[in-house]
C-alpha cells in the first residue's frame, strides 16, 4: 500500500499534469482562494470519484466534470422558472439519492425467495446474472453474477423468457416517497430477491449511459456512452445515438448481441422504450456482422407515433394506434369530473406533458400486450429476451417533481403494467418458465426549496466562464460537464485546471439565472459555493485505485455509496 503522504503527492502531480495544456504565462489563472483539484477530489471522497472515473470517456466526455453541492440542481431554466414553487429539476449528480436503485430478481424456478443481500452491487451485474441462468457465454467487462439470488436447485432447463424492466427515474428515493404505489413490485420482492444496496455503478446518472450499463455489464469508460450527448468522432457535440437511433458508438456487445450470435439468431430479442437513449439495454441490432434486426419500439414525441431506425431494428406492424392513446387521455381527463382537456391542471394536448401521464403508461402497456400477443416470445425452448423501459415517472418528474401527486399516479400505472406483463408471460410459459428483473436508471431530485438546495442556470455558468477568461472557450454546457475549445485555450494559455478551480470557487450570486431576484437573499446564501467539485476529466481518468482510496470517505453524507441505505418501505414489508 502506498503511504498516504506519497499518494497525495501523486495526486498533486496529476493535478499539475491536468493543467499542462500549454505555457500558462498569459492565462488569467484561477481566482484567489480557489480550491485545489486534490482538495476538491478529497471533499467528494472515494465512492463519488470512483463513479466519476467509471463514467468518464476520454475524447467523448466533457473536459470539466461538474459536481453540484448536494441538493443543488443545475439546468437550463427559462425565465419563467424562478421562485421556490418551481418544480423542475435535473438529476445529473453522483450523490446517493441519484445513484441508489432497486435490483429485484423474480422467478420461482430460478430465484430464491426472501434474501435481502446488503453488499454493494450495481446494474452492470444484471447482464452476467441473466447470462449465467440462460447458459450464455457472455462475459461482462465489469459486472458479476448475483449468485446468492439464484436457487442452487434451479430448473435444469433455462427460462423461456427473461424480461428486464427499467423504471426510468424510479430510484429508491422516489419509491420511498410513494411506498404504497407499487404493490406488484413489492410482491416480487417478497417472493424473490431484492438487493437493497444497489447503485447504477457510474456517474453521471443519466438515461443513455446507465441503460448501456445494464445491457453490456460495463461502465461508460468501456462501453463508450458517457452521457446523452457527447463529443462525436468528427469533433461535434451531439446525441451519442446520433440523429437516427444509431448505436454504432456503443463500443462493446450487449448480452442480447452475444446471445443472438450464440443461438444462431434463433433467440428473439426486443425492446420497448421511449427514446434512442434506451437502446443500450438491447444492443446493436443488425449492425454487427451476421446479426439480425432485433425488435425495437421507440416513441416519436413530435409526431406522436412509434418509430425506430428500420435499417438496424425491426418495428412491428401491430402496435396500438394514436387513437388508443387519445382514448386513454380522454379517460384520464374524465377522472377529475370535467372533460376539459386537463389533468390536475396540466394540458393533455401538450406533447411536453403527455409522456408523463398515467394515460401514456397505459398506452405503453397496450404496446407491450401487442408485442407479447404478436411476437414469438417464449414460443420455443430458446430463451427470449424482452427489455422494457417505462419513462413516465422520469418524464413527469422533470415537469412536476417527484414530490407531486402526479408521480404517485404514474407509479401506480407503471406497477399495473408490470403486473399485467408478468401475468401474460406466466400464462404462456408457466410460473417456472421465466425470469424477471426490475431496476431503475437513477433517482430524482426533490424541489430544492424543500432541501435547502440552489437552482443554478447552466448557460449562465458557461457564459461566466467565457467572461472570466475573456474569450469564448465553452462549446457546450450541461448539468454535469463542460465541453471546452481546448485548442483556443492552448493558444490563450488557459489550462483545464484554471477552469476547474474557477468553478470550484463559483458562488450562487454568479450562477443564478438572469432575472432572478437576489435582493431578499442573505449574503451567506449569495456567497455559497455552487459546486462541491469541478475536476478536469483527464485528472479523474488518470487516478489509480490506490490514489482514489486515499481520498477517504469525503465530507458529504450523500457521498456514501457503500453502506446500505435505510429503506422504510422494505422494513414494513419484512418486519
Amino acid at each position: 500500500m502506498t503511504p498516504p503522504h506519497r499518494t497525495l503527492a501523486v495526486l498533486a502531480t496529476c493535478a499539475a499534469l491536468a493543467s499542462a495544456c500549454t505555457d500558462s504565462a498569459a492565462a488569467p489563472g484561477p481566482p484567489a482562494g480557489a480550491p485545489a483539484l486534490v482538495d476538491m477530489a478529497r471533499a467528494l471522497g472515494r465512492d463519488v470519484v470512483t463513479s466519476l472515473q467509471r463514467g468518464y470517456v476520454p475524447g467523448r466526455s466533457g473536459e470539466i466534470l461538474l459536481v453540484p453541492e448536494p441538493w443543488t440542481v443545475v439546468g437550463r431554466w427559462g425565465r419563467e422558472i424562478r421562485g421556490p414553487d418551481d418544480p423542475r429539476t435535473s438529476h445529473a449528480t453522483p450523490w446517493a439519492y441519484h445513484q441508489r436503485v432497486p435490483i429485484v430478481l423474480y422467478g420461482p424456478g430460478y430465484v430464491r425467495s426472501g434474501p435481502r443481500p446488503d453488499r454493494p452491487v450495481d446494474v452492470t451485474d444484471i447482464a452476467p446474472t441473466i447470462g449465467s441462468v440462460i447458459g450464455s457465454s457472455f462475459v461482462a467487462p465489469h459486472g458479476e453474477v448475483l449468485g446468492e439470488a439464484l436457487r442452487p436447485d434451479r430448473m435444469a432447463a433455462p427460462p423461456k423468457v427473461v424480461v428486464v424492466i427499467a423504471l426510468d427515474g424510479g430510484g429508491w428515493n422516489v419509491l420511498e416517497r410513494w411506498p404504497e404505489e407499487w404493490p406488484v413490485i413489492r410482491s416480487m420482492i417478497e417472493r424473490g430477491t431484492i438487493y437493497t444496496n444497489a447503485t447504477i455503478g457510474s456517474a453521471p446518472p443519466l438515461t443513455a449511459p446507465i441503460h448501456a450499463n445494464m445491457g453490456t455489464g460495463a461502465y461508460p469508460r468501456t462501453h463508450g456512452m458517457p452521457e446523452i450527448v457527447g463529443r462525436l468522432p468528427d469533433g461535434s457535440i451531439d446525441e451519442v445515438y446520433l440523429s437516427d437511433g444509431d448505436p454504432s458508438l456503443l463500443e462493446v456487445e450487449t448480452l442480447a448481441d452475444a446471445w443472438d450470435r450464440q443461438t444462431g439468431q434463433r433467440a428473439w430479442a426486443g425492446l420497448l422504450g421511449f427514446e434512442t437513449w434506451h437502446l443500450g439495454m438491447l444492443g446493436h441490432g443488425a449492425q454487427l456482422e451476421g446479426a439480425d434486426p432485433d425488435v425495437a419500439v421507440l416513441w416519436d414525441r413530435d409526431d406522436l407515433e412509434f418509430w425506430v431506425n428500420e435499417d438496424i431494428y425491426t418495428l412491428p406492424d401491430d402496435l396500438p394506434s394514436g387513437d388508443v392513446l387519445a382514448e386513454r387521455l380522454r379517460e384520464l381527463d374524465r377522472t377529475d369530473g370535467a372533460l376539459d382537456g386537463r389533468w390536475r391542471g396540466h394540458d393533455l394536448g401538450d406533447p411536453a406533458i403527455i409522456p408523463g401521464t398515467p394515460a401514456f403508461v397505459e398506452y405503453m402497456g397496450a404496446a407491450l400486450r401487442a408485442l407479447h400477443a404478436n411476437e414469438p416470445i417464449g414460443s420455443d425452448d430458446i430463451t427470449d429476451l424482452l427489455f422494457v423501459e417505462l419513462k413516465a415517472a422520469d418524464f413527469g418528474g422533470h415537469v412536476w417533481n417527484m414530490e407531486g401527486e402526479e408521480t404517485a399516479a404514474v407509479l401506480r400505472a407503471e406497477d399495473r403494467v408490470v403486473g399485467d406483463l408478468l401475468a401474460a408471460i406466466e400464462e404462456r410459459v408457466g410460473p417456472d418458465g421465466y425470469l424477471a428483473v426490475v431496476t431503475a436508471d437513477h433517482g430524482q431530485t426533490p424541489n430544492p426549496a424543500t432541501t435547502g438546495g440552489l437552482r443554478i442556470d447552466r448557460d449562465e455558468v458557461g457564459r461566466d466562464v467565457d467572461r472570466y477568461f475573456g474569450r469564448p472557450i465553452v462549446q457546450e454546457d450541461s448539468p454535469d460537464d463542460l465541453y471546452l475549445d481546448v485548442e483556443a485555450m492552448r493558444e490563450a494559455g488557459i489550462t483545464l485546471e484554471d477552469v476547474a478551480r474557477f468553478l470550484g470557487a463559483y458562488r450562487y450570486r454568479d450562477g443564478a439565472a438572469p432575472g432572478t431576484d437576489l435582493s431578499a437573499l442573505p449574503e451567506e446564501v449569495l456567497d455559497r459555493r455552487v459546486f462541491a467539485a469541478a475536476l478536469p476529466g483527464p485528472f479523474v481518468g488518470r487516478l489509480t485505485a490506490e490514489e482514489i482510496e486515499a481520498l477517504g470517505p469525503g465530507v458529504h453524507l450523500e457521498g456514501d455509496l457503500s453502506s446500505p441505505p435505510p429503506l422504510r418501505s422494505l422494513d414494513q414489508t419484512f418486519r
